[in-house]
């Protein structure tokens, strides 16, 4: 008897239109999902009374438990993404009302999706980061800080801080503060940040050959 072969669903998309002309929808729900929050204003964002696990969805620190879902919005704030396409439309229509907002949430298999965003650069726009994975996504829609930190979440910031690696002379993760360009990305580890964005390139170039990821980095 043969043996039926089970077609896989369509992957569900969010479609979240602020007007007719202004409308967020990748293929990946949880870019739209906090690309939505990241046009928020801080004081919107620290408002939000959304729960993960009994966290705030939304904080100014990375949670050890939650670590590989916390995703930088900016101005030190992040958000917890440990939730499927049906949750994250449930927190943005939650997120609509309680900051009585007034874009339209839409959950579907048929949308036309976006291409992630590529920054085109301009003589007066600043230098952007690029990153190409393995997996063929980008990850570049954000400021160059923002990059830089997701590259290495996607690297392994427990693989890199068992390494011990070391950049421009200084320790890439140290259990407590040393410099003034560390962020805090987890207990007893303190992520060094370069100031200027070609030393962000300069560093993932390295950090990427170093830990054979396979990245593919670009400065736009």
């Amino acid at each position: 008897m043969a043996t039926a072969i089970q077609e896989r669903s369509p992957k569900k998309m969010l479609k979240v239109s602020f007007a007719e002309d202004d409308v967020i929808c990748y293929k990946n729900a949880t870019e739209t999902f906090v690309e939505v929050l990241s046009r928020l204003t801080v004081e919107q964002l620290e408002s939000i009374k959304l729960e993960i696990g009994h966290l705030p969805m939304i904080s100014k620190e990375v949670y050890p438990k939650f670590k590989e879902y916390m995703k930088p919005l900016g101005n030190g704030l992040f958000v917890n993404i440990q939730s499927d396409t049906d949750q994250k439309y449930i927190q943005l229509l939650s997120i609509k009302q309680q900051l009585n907002l007034s874009y339209k949430v839409e959950k579907g298999t048929d949308f036309l999706p976006m291409r992630s965003k590529v920054v085109q650069r301009t003589k007066k726009s600043k230098e952007k980061l690029l990153v190409k994975l393995p997996s063929g996504e980008y990850l570049g829609n954000e400021n160059p800080i923002d990059t830089f930190l997701n590259t290495i979440w996607e690297i392994g910031i427990e693989e890199i801080q068992r390494q011990g690696l070391e950049l421009g002379g200084k320790k890439l993760i140290t259990t407590t503060k040393m410099y003034n360009n560390q962020i805090e990305v987890g207990p007893h580890q303190w992520l060094t940040v370069p100031n200027q964005t070609k030393d962000k390139y300069k560093w993932l170039r390295v950090i990427s050959a170093m830990m054979h990821s396979n990245m593919e980095i670009s400065l736009l």
